[in-house]
């Protein structure tokens, strides 16, 4: 599958094109998986990563205000910075807030970095991390084979990013929030001035 990287499309499954990634890791030192991967499996680490990312619980509101009761903006409300830039793009970046300087809706750097970080970790790992990775979700908090042994910290299972580079770059996106439902509404009552 190749790698579709336009803005706000409905088709777009990465943020950023493997040209844009190659220039990344050009100026970045110690990317020695990423180098001397082939084209194919950098563009398959890109999808990958890039699907790893929009798995996560994102600070992006892909509803209308009151969904499904009200219509967008039915009551005069600004439009909401956290909105898809499309309600049609495939990815959750851009958002309506997601600007350049000449105004124009754009992928945030940190996203873009964090979608190259998790793709050179995909890299990196290969099938011993994989193997590590299905062990922590079935449970095994350690292991010993051979004298070696290993130990999981607890979580260490949900953790749906290998790149703690990728992990940082994308915290300030993460919703940490909840919803506390307070009516028959699916997504409960929003007064004014709080938080979603």
């Amino acid at each position: 599958m190749a790698l579709v990287a336009t803005i706000a499309d409905e088709s777009s499954n990465s943020y950023l094109s493997l040209a844009d990634a190659q220039a990344y890791f050009a100026a970045r030192l110690h990317s020695d998986a990423w180098d001397g991967a082939s084209d194919a499996d950098k563009e398959k680490a890109l999808l990958t990563a890039c699907r790893r990312i929009e798995a996560h619980r994102l600070q992006v509101h892909r509803r209308p205000y009151g969904f499904p009761y009200d219509l967008p903006n039915a009551l005069d409300r600004p439009a909401d910075p956290l909105a898809p830039a499309d309600p049609d793009q495939a990815l959750s970046f851009p958002r309506q807030r997601d600007l350049d300087r000449t105004g124009s809706f754009a992928i945030p750097d940190q996203v873009k970095q964090a979608q190259c970080e998790e793709a050179l970790a995909l890299l990196a790992s290969g099938a011993e991390q994989e193997r590590r990775r299905s062990l922590q979700a079935a449970g095994v908090r350690s292991f010993a084979v051979d004298g070696l042994s290993e130990s999981y910290e607890s979580g260490a299972d949900r953790q749906m990013l290998l790149s703690s580079e990728a992990r940082m770059l994308l915290a300030p996106f993460i919703d940490r929030g909840g919803v506390i439902a307070t009516s028959d509404l699916p997504d409960g009552e929003w007064s004014p001035g709080s938080s979603r």
